[in-house]
């Protein structure tokens, strides 16, 4: 089962590939990240709008903090599961509104580390999730 969970304001998954642990940078970072603290290499330089999610290279040993999504999916499908989910499509970077709707008000204000089952995320059809997240990107 592939965890994610937040890094620099990007979404980090924690997942499996060809049976070994694989790491993927979904979205773009928002803030300066010190990448060797995380336990990754800096990821190149790429098209967030077009590759909404990056594996990276672990250097190190890293770990998911805060609260996290466990999901149903592993490996590139979860990856580009959660990016075409929880980013915004005209820049790439996470969704704020979304990823709050999703862990609710009080996990967003004061992070319990707790995992929420989020397996519904990746199986809702995309024609029902494209109108929750127009609803909920949409300006007031």
């Amino acid at each position: 089962m592939a965890r994610v969970g937040r890094l620099a304001g990007g979404l980090l998954l924690e997942t499996r590939l060809a049976g070994k642990p694989a790491w993927f940078l979904v979205g773009d970072t928002k803030v300066p990240c010190d990448w060797l603290a995380a336990g990754f290499e800096p990821p190149r330089e790429r098209d967030v709008i077009r590759e909404r999610f990056i594996q990276l290279d672990v250097q190190g040993a890293p770990t998911l903090t805060g609260t996290t999504l466990s999901l149903g999916l592993e490996g590139v499908e979860a990856a580009q599961a959660i990016g075409e989910r929880l980013t915004v499509d005209r820049n790439g970077s996470v969704s704020e509104r979304l990823w709050g709707l999703i862990l609710g008000e009080d996990e967003v204000e004061q992070a319990s580390g707790r995992a929420i089952p989020c397996a519904w995320l990746c199986e809702m059809p995309k024609s029902v999730w494209d109108v929750v997240r127009e609803a909920v990107l949409k300006c007031t």
